[in-house]
């Protein structure tokens, strides 16, 4: 379609920006599809419209599609807050105690950094960093609220709940986590409106 043909020159040159950025091939990947000629990939991921740009994070389509605008230094600056870090980590507990309970607050209290455990709540936290606000403590500033080992806890307006699986389980985390951060009814914005 015409605007597919319009957006194509400024996906390839802010394909080429990101790539000087993140040389890493593994990092950042663009990729391009004529659903017209792929219409089996189209209905996959529920393509119905043309242009559609579509994230994918560790191989799962994100349920939000880009609706910036269509320029350049928008879709790089995308990618950039895209690729920075979900997890904030604190260096006090107190910290958590002030934060903002009208928010949906994941907390990680790990021992160390380099471990399965966090790598985990980091995978998790790169998909569903648009849905939570994801924080983490380590070491001797965790070790207070590591009763059982590490530990992860939803901190909403109400009572705290603690997530009792196991934290290497991606697919178990992921679910408890989307089950605590994604509400079953959403404000539409023009951001998620489909």
């Amino acid at each position: 379609c015409r605007f597919s043909q319009m957006l194509h020159p400024i996906f390839e040159e802010a394909s080429n920006v990101i790539k000087e950025e993140y040389p890493d091939k593994n990092q950042v990947v663009f990729a391009r599809v004529d659903c017209d000629q792929h219409s089996d990939i189209a209905q996959r991921y529920r393509i119905s419209k043309y242009p559609t740009l579509k994230l994918f994070r560790n191989g799962m389509m994100m349920k939000r599609e880009y609706r910036g605008q269509r320029s350049v230094t928008a879709i790089a600056d995308y990618i950039r807050q895209q690729k920075s870090n979900p997890i904030r980590e604190v260096q006090d507990l107190e910290e958590i105690s002030s934060l903002d309970r009208s928010r949906r607050n994941i907390v990680g209290y790990f021992e160390q950094k380099d471990s399965d455990n966090y790598r985990t709540f980091e995978r998790v936290a790169n998909i569903l960093h648009d849905d939570c606000v994801f924080l983490s403590a380590f070491g001797a500033i965790s070790k207070a609220e590591r009763f059982s080992g590490d530990n992860v806890i939803y901190k909403p307006p109400g009572v705290n709940m603690v997530y009792l699986g196991s934290l290497t389980n991606f697919d178990l985390i992921y679910a408890w986590t989307q089950d605590k951060c994604v509400p079953l009814v959403r404000e539409i914005t023009f951001e998620n409106g489909e």
